[in-house]
C-alpha cells in the first residue's frame, strides 16, 4: 500500500470541515458489507459520471458544453475568425458580445456541473465507513490493507476536488477584469462570484474574492493531488475523460500562470510563477505524454483522444456524438458541418501572417489556393478521422465521431516558459519553448543555420522572448480554448513594443482592423440577470 499520508488526509476530511448532520455512523462494532461497499463506491462514481457527462451536453447547436465555450473565448479574442454569418451560430461571438448574450449559458453550465460536484463531495464525506477504520486499526495501518471499495470511492472523491478546481477556474477567467484593469489591493475587497462548497449549496450565496478564490482552486486542486498520490497503480482511470494526477496538476499550474499576473510584484507574484512552474515540469517529468513530432502535425486531425500528447479528452461515441451540435460539427470542412457549408471559422489573417515559413504549422491552415472560400480554415489542424481529405459532398463525414480535446501536453512546456520567463530565467524559458518548437520545424531546416536558428538567437531578449511564447500560445493551442486569457494575459496596450498590441486581421466578419485592449468589459463576462434578481448577497 502506499505511504500513510493517504490515511492521515482521510482521517482529516472526515473529522474536520464536516458538521455532524453528515456523518451517518453504524452501530457500535459494526461494518459495512461488501455489497453495501460496492453500492456506496458505485454512487460516488455515477456521480463523477454525470459530471464528467456535462463536459459535453448539447443544449443548442452554440451550446454544447466546454469545447461551445472555448469557441466563446476563441471568438471573442480574435484568433478565431468567423467569415460568414448565412446561419447566424456564433456570430455574437465574432461581434465582440459574448460578455453579455452568452453570460446566462455559462453561468448556469458551470454552477450546474459545480452543484453536481459538491453533491459527489458530499455522499463522500457522509460516510464514517474509512474513519471507523481508521479507529480500530490505527493511523499506521500496517494490520490493514484498504480495499479496492475504500480507494475507488477515494480516486472519485479527489476527481470531484478536482473537476471543482477546473470549475471555479473557468469562471475565475471568464468573469473576472484583466490583471489591467484591476488594481492588487483590490484582492480582498473586490468580489467576483458566489463560492459554493459540499457545506453550503442549497442556499444563494455570497460573493467571493480573488484571494478567496485562488485559495478555494488551490486547496481543492492541492487536496486532489494528495489524494491521486496515494492511490495504487491498479486502479486506474477509466479513460482520458477521467481526471487524474497529472490532469490536476496541469489545472493548477495553469490557474497559478493566470493568478501571478494579479499581483504585479512582490512575493505573491513570485511563489505563483514558482508553483506554476513547478506543477507544470511534475506533469513533463512524468513521461506519461509526449509533445506530437513534427511527423505527426498533419496526421492526427487532432481527432483522437488516444495520441500520447492528449492528457484529457473526450472519446466521442455514436452514443455521445453531438452532430452539427459539436466542435467539428462547427469547424471541421471535412464533416458535415456548417463550417463546411459556408459559416468557415478560420485563423485570424494578422495571425497567420506571423508564422514563419520553418513552422510546419502553417499547414494547419489552409492556403485557399484549391478552394478561396475555405482560405484559413483549420483542415490541417481539426477534421474527420473518416475523411481527411475530400470536401465533396460524398464525402462529406456524417457520424461526428471525431473526439474533443481539453488539456495536452504542450500547455505544459508554454506554462514553464512563461513562468520562467516571468520570474527572469530567459534561457530557462527558452529551452522550455525549444523543446515545443524543435518538434513543429520543417524538415529542411533541422541541419542548417538557418532561419529558425537564428530565430532561437533572439530569444535571450527578455521582450522577444515573452512575444514568442505568446505567439505559441496562440498558435499551438489554436481553437483549443486559450485565446481569451492568452490577450487578457499578455497584451499590453500600454507598452510601446508594437507587437504588444493587438489588432483583429482582414478576414474577420466583424471589427476587422480593431486594437483589442484587455481591459475593455467586452473581455469578461457580466453577472447574469438571474442572480443579480434572486441573490441578494450581491
Amino acid at each position: 500500500m502506499k505511504k500513510n499520508l493517504f490515511i492521515i488526509s482521510v482521517l482529516s476530511i472526515l473529522l474536520s470541515g464536516c458538521a455532524d448532520s453528515y456523518l451517518e455512523r453504524n452501530p457500535a462494532g459494526s461494518t459495512l458489507t461488501k455489497s453495501q461497499y460496492d453500492k456506496l463506491s458505485d454512487k460516488i462514481e455515477g456521480s463523477m459520471r454525470g459530471v464528467y457527462a456535462m463536459l459535453y451536453t448539447v443544449s443548442d447547436h452554440d451550446e454544447f458544453g466546454v469545447r461551445s465555450i472555448d469557441m466563446y473565448g476563441d471568438l471573442l479574442s480574435g484568433d478565431m475568425a468567423l467569415t460568414s454569418r448565412t446561419y447566424g451560430w456564433f456570430y455574437t461571438d465574432e461581434a465582440m458580445q459574448s460578455s453579455t448574450y452568452r453570460t446566462g449559458y455559462v453561468w448556469a453550465y458551470y454552477y450546474r456541473m459545480l452543484r453536481n460536484v459538491n453533491l459527489a463531495i458530499s455522499t463522500f464525506k457522509s460516510q464514517s465507513t474509512l474513519q471507523d477504520t481508521i479507529a480500530k486499526y490505527g493511523l499506521d495501518g500496517t494490520a490493514y490493507k484498504y480495499t479496492r471499495e475504500e480507494y475507488t470511492m477515494a480516486k472519485a472523491y479527489a476527481q470531484a476536488l478536482a473537476m471543482r478546481g477546473y470549475i471555479y477556474s473557468r469562471l475565475f477567467y471568464l468573469y473576472m477584469p484583466s490583471d489591467q484593469a484591476f488594481k492588487a489591493s483590490e484582492a480582498n475587497s473586490f468580489k467576483v462570484f458566489p463560492l459554493y462548497t459540499e457545506d453550503n449549496f442549497e442556499k444563494p450565496g455570497a460573493f467571493a474574492t480573488p484571494n478567496e478564490v485562488f485559495a478555494r482552486i488551490e486547496n481543492d486542486l492541492t487536496t486532489a493531488i494528495t489524494y491521486f498520490d496515494q492511490i495504487p497503480d491498479s486502479i486506474p482511470r477509466e479513460s482520458k475523460l477521467e481526471i487524474d494526477k497529472n490532469v490536476a496538476r496541469g489545472i493548477l499550474a495553469y490557474e497559478l500562470l493566470n493568478k501571478a499576473y494579479y499581483y504585479q510584484a512582490g512575493s505573491e507574484r513570485n511563489t505563483a510563477f514558482t508553483n506554476a512552474e513547478k506543477y507544470a515540469v511534475e506533469v513533463i517529468n512524468d513521461g506519461a505524454y509526449s509533445i506530437l513530432p513534427n511527423s505527426e502535425l498533419l496526421t492526427t486531425g487532432f481527432n483522437n483522444v488516444e495520441h500520447s500528447s492528449w492528457m484529457w479528452g473526450q472519446d466521442v461515441t455514436t452514443e455521445t456524438a453531438g452532430g452539427l451540435a459539436s466542435f467539428f460539427g462547427q469547424v471541421d470542412i471535412h464533416s458535415y458541418s456548417y463550417a463546411w457549408a459556408g459559416d468557415t471559422k478560420v485563423i485570424d489573417l494578422n495571425l497567420q501572417n506571423k508564422i514563419p515559413k520553418w513552422d510546419g504549422r502553417a499547414k494547419w491552415f489552409n492556403d485557399g489556393k484549391k478552394n478561396k472560400k475555405f482560405a484559413g480554415c483549420p483542415d490541417g489542424k481539426f477534421y474527420s478521422a473518416a475523411n481527411p481529405t475530400s470536401t465533396a459532398d460524398s464525402d462529406i463525414d456524417r457520424e461526428w465521431l471525431s473526439d474533443n480535446v481539453f488539456m495536452r501536453i504542450e500547455s505544459m512546456y508554454l506554462i514553464a516558459a512563461e513562468a520562467k520567463c516571468q520570474l527572469g530565467d530567459l534561457a530557462g524559458a527558452a529551452n522550455y519553448l525549444n523543446a515545443l518548437t524543435d518538434n513543429r520545424l520543417e524538415p529542411e531546416y533541422l541541419n542548417a543555420a538557418t532561419e529558425y536558428a537564428e530565430y532561437k538567437t533572439t530569444l535571450s531578449d527578455a521582450t522577444t522572448l515573452i512575444r514568442a511564447i505568446e505567439y505559441n500560445w496562440r498558435l499551438e493551442l489554436w481553437g483549443e480554448g486559450y485565446g481569451l486569457q492568452t490577450l487578457k494575459r499578455m497584451v499590453r496596450p500600454s507598452q510601446s513594443d508594437p507587437e504588444s498590441k493587438r489588432i483583429r486581421g482582414s478576414n474577420h466578419l466583424e471589427s476587422k482592423g480593431k486594437e483589442l485592449n484587455p481591459s475593455d468589459q467586452s473581455f469578461y463576462f457580466q453577472i447574469p440577470s438571474s442572480e443579480t434578481t434572486y441573490n441578494n448577497n450581491i
